[in-house]
């Protein structure tokens, strides 16, 4: 597998790449979806739940860390430690973002914290390098809804290459009373508030045919995720969800060699919590209504 990091291969210096735990390539975070930047939500003490921001406007995405790991061996330590040197030197030499070329892509980073050399004998050490890729492409095509039962904004989990789903968090809870400080004289205080946002945790097992389907797939739900307005998720034996997605999503457990790839997708869907369901308004005719800005237009029913 080439990774290149500055114009320079990596192999050339003695770099031999691994693979990430519970994964077979050897980089992990890049196919992660970034979180928002700013403020994300209002939380009003007298409401339930919170006011989610999800106009255009308000929508901004920070970057992502990316890890790569990989060994350095040698006829002894002085041996691999001259060409451990020669990686930090390497990496000494950056004075911006440079690129680091893959065959899983090419990603702008900066070496974002601590190197570390893990010995592994008098002949090998293992490297771990972090990197911060602070502007992230997210160019995926948005899937298109076909009215299907189960799903997200009507597209079918098949559509969005999911070949398992699992949901998580306050599916069947009720969510926690919101935090309030309250102070009485002699006597323990008390105070009766409106419940916390409801949390949930979402998994989907993305399987394709190829890399370049399973990174589509995944850029697409990226797409969906980021798209203005709040998301309408109908699972098995449970009620419709309106959420967003805040925190981004991480994928790992990622497997792209042969004719059969795939990767476990997990995001922390946030629902507003507030009474009522916001769904996209649509016409007669199936299609969303917007703004004058092209915003989709929610409502609360």
């Amino acid at each position: 597998m080439m990774y290149n990091l500055g114009n320079t291969d990596l192999a050339s210096i003695g770099f031999t790449a691994s693979r990430q735990d519970g994964s077979d390539i050897a980089l992990s975070g890049f196919l992660d979806m970034p979180a928002r930047l700013g403020k994300t939500f209002q939380d009003w003490a007298d409401e339930d739940g919170i006011e989610p921001y999800v106009s255009a406007s308000e929508i901004f995405f920070g970057g992502r860390d990316l890890k790569l790991t990989g060994f350095i061996t040698g006829k002894n330590q002085y041996d691999y430690m001259t060409k451990v040197n020669s990686l930090y030197s390497l990496i000494d030499s950056f004075t911006g973002l440079v690129p680091l070329v893959t065959d899983w892509g090419t990603f702008n980073v900066g070496v974002s914290a601590a190197v570390t050399g893990d010995y592994l004998s008098d002949k090998g050490i293992k490297i771990t390098i972090p990197f911060r890729e602070p502007i992230v492409t997210m160019n995926g095509v948005l899937p298109v809804g076909t009215s299907s039962e189960f799903g997200i904004d009507g597209v079918s989990f098949a559509s969005l290459g999911g070949a398992f789903i699992e949901l998580s968090g306050d599916r069947r809870n009720r969510t926690a009373p919101k935090k309030m400080d309250v102070t009485a004289y002699g006597k323990e205080g008390y105070v009766v508030t409106k419940k916390e946002v409801p949390s949930l945790t979402f998994k989907l097992v993305i399987k394709q045919a190829s890399y370049s389907l399973l990174k589509a797939k995944i850029l697409a739900l990226m797409a969906l995720f980021s798209t203005p307005g709040m998301r309408n998720l109908t699972v098995n034996n449970d009620k419709i969800r309106a959420f967003f997605v805040k925190d981004g999503f991480t994928v790992s457990n990622i497997y792209a060699h042969g004719s059969s790839c795939y990767a476990l997708v997990e995001c922390k869907l946030t629902e507003s919590g507030v009474g009522g369901t916001i769904i996209n308004l649509m016409d007669s005719l199936g299609d969303l209504v917007t703004d004058s800005n092209s915003n989709q237009i929610t409502v609360r029913i």
